[in-house]
């Protein structure tokens, strides 16, 4: 059994919501290293109080939500690519998104806002005769939305075309749109063009669902009623998110406030070694009937119990992060007092085992019973 105390130098989710780890900053550096990019330079244009490259940095495990923000906006202006040289086509210039973001405040609804980010690429981005396809479309008999993608056109470098981060960036671009409606939109499978990569951290970050691969075009589903979602965010809210989207987009969504699903997510909280409200408790909690709440969760394409297993999934994820807990602690911290039943539940919700999302693919906590 762990002892969870501050004085452990652990961070609980909902501690992290404030700081960013040092993985994510190296990360940024590493990039600009491909890139050419003078380091030192970008690091004193953000006003960076240290190298994370250096070994001293190693001390420093967390940074601030701006410092991070700044970093990565100053990374993709000396690039000259705010699409991070990941996307093909031409690249998008600094301050093109901020252009587009202006624009999409005046749509109605997400379904006309993804409309016109696909018109705005096809324009501005990728001639169409290079697109084979990007599009926005129902399945499952109309219960979800898909938003598919797929270029055929190579790297300025002549190599092929990172498929995965191709994938990644549509994550990113609906973390955005998520902003826009107010609502966290929550991608329940996705597919890629490529074949699984050997290292899929990342995609294990943007996707703690399952991920076909080898597809024929890039795809990502979420549930269809999030398209009729009304854009509620103004002018006068924009700069103030733009100043830290990096963050949002690539490490923590804004959680929706004014949903239901919201709602409920923040009062289960982060401590799962504890009973979850039952149902009949969360309706009074709520002041609305059991069948209300079902149908209100339902036209959010979610449910109780779905809600459930996010909160604990997205938790187990952030906790198997953290090298100090072992996979059999992340069990227990997420309310699971078998190993067991942990590894399969996990398996459920992600595709995956646990070890999968340890920092390290060859780390695998030999407590834990193997998959």
């Amino acid at each position: 059994m762990i002892n969870w105390k501050m004085e452990t130098g652990l961070l609980s989710p909902l501690a992290q919501e404030k700081l960013v780890p040092l993985a994510f900053v190296r990360a940024l550096m590493v990039q600009a290293r491909a890139f050419g990019k003078d380091v030192s330079a970008i690091l004193e244009q953000a006003n960076f109080p240290f190298n994370p490259l250096d070994e001293s940095a190693a001390r420093q495990r967390y940074v601030g939500v701006e410092q991070y923000s700044r970093l990565c906006m100053m990374l993709l202006r000396a690039i000259g690519d705010e699409s991070g040289g990941i996307m093909p086509g031409t690249p998008t210039p600094p301050g093109s998104t901020r252009m587009l973001a202006y624009s999409l405040l005046g749509c109605s609804d997400l379904k006309a806002a993804l409309e016109r980010s696909i018109e705005f690429n096809a324009i501005c981005r990728e001639p169409e005769s290079q697109i084979i396809e990007h599009k926005l479309s129902l399945s499952d008999g109309g219960r979800l939305a898909r938003l598919s993608y797929r270029s055929q056109v190579a790297t300025e470098s002549g190599q092929s075309l990172s498929e995965d981060g191709v994938l990644c960036s549509m994550a990113l671009w609906l973390r955005f749109c998520s902003w826009l409606i107010g609502a966290s939109i929550d991608i329940v499978a996705a597919g890629c063009v490529g074949p699984e990569p050997r290292k899929i951290s990342g995609l294990q970050h943007f996707f703690p669902c399952p991920v076909r691969f080898e597809e024929e075009v890039n795809w990502i589903e979420f549930p269809a009623s999030f398209l009729s979602a009304r854009i509620t965010r103004q002018e006068k809210e924009l700069e103030g998110y733009l100043k830290v989207a990096p963050y949002h987009v690539v490490l923590r969504p804004v959680e929706g406030e004014q949903t239901l699903s919201a709602r409920i997510r923040e009062a289960l909280g982060t401590d799962f070694r504890y009973p979850m409200p039952s149902l009949e408790q969360l309706t009074k909690q709520l002041n609305m009937s059991a069948r209300t709440l079902r149908r209100r969760l339902e036209k959010e394409g979610t449910s109780f119990q779905r809600i459930k297993d996010n909160a604990r999934r997205d938790a187990a994820i952030a906790w198997l992060s953290q090298e100090e807990l072992s996979v059999s602690d992340v069990a227990e911290l997420s309310g699971f007092s078998d190993p067991s039943a942990f590894h399969r539940a996990f398996k459920r919700w992600t595709g995956k085992a646990p070890g999968h999302f340890r920092p390290s693919r060859g780390n695998i906590d030999k407590k834990a019973k193997p998959d």
